[in-house]
């Protein structure tokens, strides 16, 4: 009668170890699956075309950094305007949601840093255009989705000195060049060419 006890024991030790094999294989199963939720959002918070290297260069005293929030961009939609070519501008930047600049200067690896940038912008940017002059050079990347670019990258370098920019938002590229013209801002005036 000792024997059944016995198997009856090893039966129940079986379960009891199966069952928390069973647990071990649950809990590992969440921690897989929490890693590659934290994978995934932080690589989607690094996901415009300026954010390695922002961070990157973030404590380099030979480069200049400015990041423009959404919110700053609707406090001009505040603005009221008669005039048609100041609502044409109002309306491109209430489409805006962010704008980041890196630009450093006195930079002795200015080209590497170019071709680094332009060599992996970002997995689902395309280039669109590439402007060349005497030592330096100028790359527009976009981000295009459902036919809607929703950034514009971009990406220069000249001599000792480089630059990126990034725009999100709803972006129209002839918007985007009647604005920079009227803000002076250099290099977006290629857009243009763009059709």
């Amino acid at each position: 009668m000792r024997k059944p006890k016995t198997k009856l024991k090893k039966t129940v030790k079986s379960i009891q170890i199966s069952h928390k094999e069973d647990k071990m294989n649950t809990i590992m199963r969440t921690l897989s699956v929490m890693f590659m939720l934290f994978i995934g959002l932080g690589m989607s918070a690094q996901n415009n075309g300026i954010d390695r290297f922002y961070e990157k260069y973030q404590q380099d005293d030979h480069f200049t950094r400015i990041n423009i929030s959404s919110k700053m961009f609707s406090l001009f939609t505040n603005f009221d305007s008669n005039d048609p070519d100041e609502k044409d501008v109002l309306e491109t930047i209430s489409k805006l949601k962010g704008l980041k600049v890196l630009s450093g200067e006195a930079i002795p690896n200015a080209k590497a840093i170019y071709l680094d940038a332009v060599k992996r912008p970002n997995a689902e940017m395309e280039e669109l255009m590439v402007v060349q002059d005497k030592g330096s050079e100028l790359k527009f990347f976009i981000t295009e989705s459902k036919g809607i670019i929703t950034e514009l990258l971009l990406v220069s370098y000249d001599d000792t000195s480089v630059m990126m920019m990034s725009l999100i938002g709803d972006i129209d590229l002839k918007s985007i060049s009647k604005l920079s013209k009227k803000m002076n801002i250099d290099g977006f005036e290629h857009l243009e060419k763009v059709k």
